[in-house]
């Protein structure tokens, strides 16, 4: 089968062979072997590059019996290159193998495309991540409570991970949320306003708890290569709260 893939990890694996972790457009995240050429002619497949590939077998595990790129050689450096390694850890651990996810694939070449044009980095990236949530299905809901109740602008609202948003009152809830935030700003959030500063301070520490829950606590280890600016704001309780300004 012939497919259109990104390379997202490498790993050496026997003599002369790596592993190879694949998003492709036909079939989703693939993991292959693939035979190194001899060694006058040895070059190892690199990330942030489209290529065509063909691969074999009906395990999990395929072989890569040929790799074409289909673009000249791409790179990325500093902060732009910790964002792609980030994203890069996000799609191992969440995507499912042999799941065709055709507009993941879209979505991460878009990706690479940003942040090879220069944008800001951290819009891109709650951007990514709001896309990448809806296509497993695990989205956030920001634009009505829990109970499917239309948001109120001035109102502000309690999100507890699993029963989403809840108005809150001023009572001291029996389960601490995980955040406080302003209607106007959850609808914002819905809206995709990511230039607005408290959109995007409510993206990073909304999808940064909601990722530790999709993934049970354990850590996504190129966090730490991404600068680290811990909330500053306004808390209630302890919590963060996100009001509009």
């Amino acid at each position: 089968m012939r497919v259109s893939a990104y390379v997202i990890h490498t790993r050496p694996f026997q003599d002369s062979k790596i592993l190879l972790d694949m998003l492709t457009l036909e079939q989703g995240l693939i993991r292959g072997v693939w035979r190194l050429p001899k060694k006058e002619a040895r070059v190892i497949p690199g990330p942030f590059l489209c290529y065509e590939i063909e691969f074999a077998g009906r395990s999990d595990l395929k072989t890569v019996k040929s790799l074409e790129s289909i673009k000249s050689a791409s790179s990325l450096e500093g902060l732009p290159l910790y964002a792609a390694l980030y994203v890069h850890e996000l799609l191992e651990k969440l995507l499912p193998i042999n799941l065709p996810l055709p507009d993941v694939f879209e979505l991460y070449k878009w990706l690479i495309e940003s942040l090879h044009s220069g944008a800001p980095i951290a819009p891109l990236l709650r951007r990514f991540e709001v896309g990448l949530f809806s296509e497993l299905g695990v989205g956030i809901n920001m634009i009505s409570t829990g109970r499917g109740e239309v948001l109120e602008a001035r109102q502000l609202y309690q999100f507890h991970y699993k029963f989403g948003l809840r108005p809150y009152y001023g009572e001291i809830p029996k389960q601490m949320p995980m955040l406080f935030v302003e209607g106007q700003v959850a609808l914002n959030y819905h809206a995709g306003k990511w230039m607005d500063k408290q959109v995007l301070s409510l993206a990073k520490e909304l999808h940064r708890n909601w990722l530790d829950s999709l993934l049970n606590g354990k850590p996504v280890v190129s966090r730490r290569l991404l600068p680290k600016q811990p909330f500053q704001g306004e808390r209630h309780l302890g919590v963060p709260i996100f009001r509009a300004l």
